[in-house]
């Protein structure tokens, strides 16, 4: 049957298939596998639907008497509402009202990812009341909630709540973590013992306690080498574990182990002409000389990634020595980079790294800021006897092609990868060889998530989403 034949049976006998379309529209299109879907919209403008039914199949919408046929509904929706439609006492499909300043976006599935979700925080790195996003992996925000602050780095608890910071590096006195359940509530707000709460990382360790990152200040330090003060505040970095008491439990800092010298001098460049400065206590200047970008445990041991220093350490937590150094200045603890048929034995501004197996593998995702070169992710198997890292798997994505700040890559059980691809629109689910399954772009081309923090199946259900969406909605 050709084109032509099959419009014709159409015509005469009615469509095979059920139509479901909205004005505003839906997205994404209708699809009787996709679940969920939202329609942008504003209070007081109603949200028109339609239906085409084909023979013998009927849709009861928001509750109402089920009905075949062609009809339409128009309803009032405001933001955070939805609306639900079954189809001829079978699936049930669910449509929400998205707010009209959510960040654009557009979504490609391409094959079965392994991730279910996505947390996003879209943001374009102004100051200003944000989203915090869960979205499934057919591209859709099934939970979002907005907040007067800027949401920044969001990810899941073991306990099942969200938990997530602001963007307030200039600012670092002022900044906590608060961990919120789905239906808005603040459970409980997360600081480091003494100020200055580093935006960046939060783990919680299986016994409850949480790793936490902080920016102490340090005066008199010499930068005058580097075109600074002779006597300059500088912001070191420092570690601590504290318990759920929030007593401090551990802490290591960078003072004392690593030298102002072990700073990249292209980062110098820009920590000291920087046109937007850190200012701390007293507004006094601060340089962001170390700049802890996340941290992870395995064992007694901390792996640290320090983008000013453009490298990943790890540190041994009983005696707070430094185990070994990959990436940035040579030093007696360096590794030496094998396997990478590029050549490109130093990092550039490197993010996110996350440990496996016990230590032996180390994944980062890598900017190459200030280096000419396009992000990557990267895994390492770690021989610290023979003091090397073999690259043993990298993945790239051709249209983010700079990468100056920010950035994950996170390797699933089933070998896929999920990055978001730092300072770019572009948040990427990808095999071991490289191929999307799923990609996700801003519209706008200044908006990024921090980080893209996958959650597999199992961990949270669309009911559980969909109560906390409805449930944000009561006074």
């Amino acid at each position: 049957m050709n084109a032509a034949d099959a419009a014709a049976r159409r015509h005469k006998h009615g469509s095979t298939r059920l139509e479901v379309k909205a004005r505003p529209a839906l997205y994404p299109s209708y699809r009787s596998s996709i679940p969920d879907y939202v329609v942008r919209c504003r209070s007081g403008r109603p949200v028109r639907f339609t239906f085409a039914m084909p023979a013998g199949r009927e849709v009861s919408f928001d509750g109402a008497p089920a009905r075949g046929g062609r009809f339409g509904r128009t309803v009032d929706l405001d933001p955070g509402h939805a609306v639900r439609f079954t189809v001829s006492r079978g699936r049930t499909y669910h449509v929400r009202c998205l707010p009209h300043d959510f960040p654009g976006w557009k979504a490609h599935r391409n094959g079965i990812p392994e991730a279910r979700w996505y947390i996003l925080t879209p943001n374009d790195n102004r100051r200003v009341p944000r989203y915090v996003a869960l979205f499934d992996s057919y591209g859709v925000p099934v939970w979002w909630m907005r907040s007067n602050r800027t949401p920044f780095n969001a990810s899941l608890l073991p306990d099942g709540n969200l938990v997530w910071t602001e963007l307030a590096i200039h600012n670092p006195s002022t900044n906590y973590f608060e961990e919120r359940g789905f239906d808005g509530r603040l459970v409980r707000t997360y600081r480091t013992v003494g100020a200055d709460t580093n935006e960046h990382e939060l783990q919680m360790l299986p016994d409850g306690n949480v790793l936490l990152a902080r920016y102490p200040a340090r005066d008199g330090v010499d930068l005058s080498r580097w075109g600074g003060p002779k006597r300059a505040t500088v912001l070191d970095g420092e570690v601590q574990e504290i318990d759920p008491l929030g007593r401090l439990v551990w802490s290591w800092r960078t003072t004392g182990h690593i030298k102002a010298a072990e700073t990249g001098r292209r980062w110098f460049r820009e920590i000291i002409g920087n046109g937007n400065p850190i200012r701390v206590h007293h507004h006094r200047r601060a340089y962001d000389i170390v700049h802890l970008n996340s941290i992870a445990q395995v064992g007694n041991r901390i792996v640290i990634s320090a983008r000013h220093l453009d490298a990943v350490y790890e540190i041994d937590k009983t005696t707070g020595q430094i185990v070994w150094k990959l990436g940035g200045t040579h030093t007696s603890k360096s590794l030496r980079i094998v396997g990478d048929h590029r050549g490109w034995k130093e990092f550039g501004g490197q993010h996110d790294a996350r440990v496996f197996d016990g230590g032996r593998y180390l994944t980062i995702y890598e900017n190459g800021a200030h280096r000419n070169r396009p992000p990557r992710a990267l895994e390492f198997r770690i021989h610290a006897g023979a003091r090397t890292a073999r690259l043993v798997r990298e993945i790239s994505w051709r249209p983010a092609q700079d990468s100056i700040c920010c950035g994950s890559a996170r390797v699933m059980p089933g070998g896929d990868w999920v990055m978001a691809w730092g300072h770019t629109p572009w948040i990427t689910e990808q095999t071991a060889s490289g191929r999307p399954v799923f990609t996700l772009q801003f519209t706008n081309s200044l908006f990024m998530s921090y980080r893209a923090v996958p959650v597999l199946p199992g961990r949270l259900s669309r009911s559980k989403l969909r109560r906390g969406m409805d449930a944000m909605l009561t006074p």
